[in-house]
């Protein structure tokens, strides 16, 4: 089964704080309890001949650092510390990057150790939503090693690809492991791009439903696609700043001729981050769309409401002017309606005469989608109200 077809993980966002506290002294290398157990592969290469293999044990890698061959070492899972133990000592790496390693929460960065770099990156899967796992990076003289969270699927495929079926006398397989950190940190950047196609694409979706009466669910997406791009918004900037060290040659062993394509992959970055800001800016301005047109749609019906009351009130009132008990044989003047032939007629048409002059008064004003008085939008076109 290939890397880009096995099952998938569980979605994992990437929140930058831990989810435990880690007893030790600093530099102690503590897995977390559920991490995948380590799988290690080695390809090596140089410009006549690449060799592949699955090895059992750090202590495997021993014959490959003899020749003169550029070593891609890529670890699947994190789950023993001693394997990361011996890699450590083998590479002459660093504990407290090493540590930084097992820890599942790290923000984007690079650091400098020497006469080699340590680079993090949040790397996204192969899953529809947007699901990260972290890659440890790090690239000396003549090796690169990457290690993964062991989620299923990476983006680094073309890379290796590249690698095996690159020509001889290729860029990739004549230029050193700066070149190599480059091409991955490149992919890992480059695959950030269908995930902004699909937030654009679920946004252009939600855009269709936003001003529908009925638009349950809609509220809930566009808050999950918020989470989701101030999440990649948040990686972004930390990773354009880890990469900005690199490609002004601050942090590693970067060759002058590599520089360049660093530089490509900052530009690269920031390209997706002007992307993701607009299309925060888009959601945002989706969700008041959506909050206007909810807003609207109250007016409306109470307005409506407004308005039968108002007929209502006088209806009320002539009811109640009539509903009166006053005593008719006391005085002449007491209700003489209520002895008339014609007096329930009267007090009918006096009521509906009153509902269709209020209408006639609300349609004239505008109030009931009527053309409103002559001048349109002028002094004398009045609104309810609020």
């Amino acid at each position: 089964m290939t890397r880009g077809t096995r099952k998938r993980g569980k979605r994992r966002s990437a929140s930058f704080l831990p989810t435990s506290v880690i007893a030790g002294p600093p530099g102690t290398i503590s897995p977390p309890q559920d991490a995948h157990p380590p799988r290690l592969q080695v390809l090596a290469y140089d410009a006549t001949c690449v060799t592949e293999r699955d090895l059992d044990s750090v202590a495997a890698l021993q014959a490959f650092r003899t020749g003169s061959q550029l070593l891609w070492v890529n670890i699947e899972g994190v789950g023993d510390a001693a394997t990361f133990k011996a890699l450590g000592d083998l590479f002459g790496l660093h504990s407290l990057a090493l540590e930084d390693v097992v820890n599942l929460h790290q923000r984007p960065k690079a650091e400098e150790y020497g006469d080699y770099a340590y680079v993090v990156l949040q790397m996204p899967t192969n899953e529809e939503s947007l699901s990260l796992e972290q890659l440890s990076l790090f690239f000396g003289k003549d090796f690169v090693i990457t290690i993964q969270e062991g989620l299923p699927g990476d983006c680094l495929e073309p890379v290796r690809h590249r690698i095996r079926n690159a020509p001889i006398g290729g860029r990739l397989r004549t230029s050193g492991a700066d070149y190599l950190a480059y091409a991955v940190m490149d992919a890992i950047i480059d695959s950030y791009f269908p995930v902004t196609e699909r937030l654009d694409a679920r946004l252009e979706h939600l855009e269709e439903q936003v001003v529908a009466p009925a638009a349950e669910g809609t509220v809930a997406e566009l808050h999950a696609v918020r989470h989701d791009l101030q999440m990649l918004r948040r990686i972004l900037a930390a990773s354009r700043e880890a990469i900005s060290k690199l490609e002004r040659g601050e942090t590693g062993p970067v060759s002058e001729a590599t520089l360049p394509f660093f530089r490509d992959c900052h530009d690269h970055t920031a390209q997706l981050l002007d992307a993701v800001e607009t299309l925060r800016e888009l959601s945002a301005g989706l969700l008041d769309l959506h909050l206007a047109g909810v807003s609207n749609r109250m007016n409306e019906a109470m307005k409506m409401l407004t308005l039968i009351a108002t007929i209502f009130i006088p209806l009320s009132f002539i009811a109640s002017l009539y509903g009166m008990n006053f005593d008719r044989s006391a005085s002449p003047w007491n209700m003489p309606e209520l002895e008339w032939y014609l007096g329930y007629p009267f007090a009918l048409t006096l009521m509906l005469l009153t509902v269709l002059g209020f209408l006639w008064y609300f349609r004239h004003r505008g109030w009931l989608g009527g053309p409103g008085r002559a001048g349109g939008s002028g002094p004398h076109r009045d609104k309810l109200p609020r």
